[in-house]
């Protein structure tokens, strides 16, 4: 789940928005090298284009954040170097879109696990949006981001925290999809917490809540949630019965982040059932997904759980080759802030040609836990 962008303003007067969303269109449309010097022809200076660019951004982080981050920088880059005076802005205009278009970067960042630039892109976005009329509002989108990034990097503390207050926040301003959302994050923690069946309810109660306000976002994701925590439940008919829900539903709705997790989940299902050849075809078609989605970090987290299950079945080389494929990603996207124990251990068995289930593992379930 990544867009979180409330009711965008009424831009002043420029371009009429048929013609702008075209152009937003158009924009997108276009490979990154030809955007540079057509950056005026698109009429990204006008504040109607700016509002149907980030509509549309936001709308395409879950189908695939590479290119979403890639397109981001570059309008925010031109939008920042607009000469004082150029375009259609008016009052705080150029400062809210310029808070939208990082808030969306680091969105499409903590997806990517570049969460170094995730964290300035939500400082720039801060920044922004203090100097704009409704800083506390969009401040506090501000604050859910940092609060799912936190999440991401396992501090369970700081989420079971925070949660609570900017879930309030949230309620009594009439954002209930964000208010969902928080939930969401909160329920996660407590899974990655130990407390299973706070959870599950927990879970169940953010599913109903979504069917009911039609939050197609927040429900595919926990479709997804729900499917991984019966499959870890042992309870194979609820996860079987929420993974075909999930399935059709992600297909419907494009989002094709949370359906790579769902395969990701159908292979761990199948493990479980003790058929490791089916598994190991769903974790790599999971793993074909996120290639396409030029989501890295889960490519290499599905190495490690390939390896795993390769191991099992007595086959040591192709495991190692698994690992080896991880271990350049997982350094540089500096993944492992708690699997750093487990990693050097994975280093040196492999150095000795004899892998280190214990360290796999523990290596892997952290990827896993993230990932979910």
């Amino acid at each position: 789940m990544s867009g979180d962008v409330l009711p965008f303003p009424i831009p002043s007067t420029g371009v009429s928005s048929s013609d702008a969303k075209q152009y937003a269109e158009d924009f997108l449309a276009c490979n990154a090298e030809e955007r540079g010097p057509r950056y005026t022809e698109f009429h990204l200076d006008q504040a109607e284009t700016l509002l149907a660019i980030c509509q549309l951004l936001d709308q395409r982080i879950d189908a695939g954040p590479g290119p979403v981050l890639e397109a981001t920088k570059q309008v925010y880059a031109f939008v920042e170097n607009l000469p004082q005076g150029q375009g259609t802005f008016l009052f705080d205009e150029r400062e809210y879109y310029l808070g939208e278009l990082a808030l969306i970067a680091g969105a499409c960042s903590r997806h990517l696990t570049l969460r170094s630039e995730c964290r300035e892109w939500l400082d720039r976005s801060a920044a922004w949006f203090l100097l704009t009329a409704n800083s506390a509002g969009d401040s506090a989108r501000v604050s859910y981001q940092r609060l799912a990034l936190y999440m991401e990097e396992r501090n369970l503390t700081a989420v079971l925290k925070l949660a609570v207050p900017l879930t309030e926040c949230f309620q009594r301003t009439g954002a209930r999809e964000l208010a969902l959302k928080c939930r969401y994050v909160e329920a996660a923690a407590l899974r990655e917490s130990g407390r299973m069946m706070e959870a599950v309810e927990a879970f169940e109660m953010v599913c109903a809540t979504a069917r009911e306000i039609a939050s197609t976002r927040v429900l595919g994701s926990v479709l997804v949630a729900l499917t991984q925590l019966y499959s870890e439940l042992e309870r194979p008919d609820d996860a079987i019965r929420t993974m075909a829900e999930a399935e059709g539903y992600l297909r419907s709705s494009g989002d094709k982040v949370a359906l790579a997790k769902l395969h990701w989940s159908v292979g761990d299902l199948l493990r479980r059932q003790n058929r490791p050849v089916d598994a190991l075809m769903a974790f790599r078609s999971a793993q074909e997904e996120f290639v396409a989605i030029e989501m890295p970090a889960d490519v290499a987290a599905l190495h490690l759980v390939i390896a795993d299950v390769l191991l099992e079945s007595g086959q040591e080389r192709q495991a190692e080759w698994e690992i080896r494929a991880a271990l350049p990603v997982i350094d540089r996207l500096k993944m492992v802030p708690e699997g750093f124990a487990a990693m050097s251990l994975l280093r040196e068995s492999l150095r000795r040609r004899s892998i280190d289930r214990a360290a796999l593992r523990n290596l892997h379930g952290y990827f896993e836990d993230l990932g979910s």
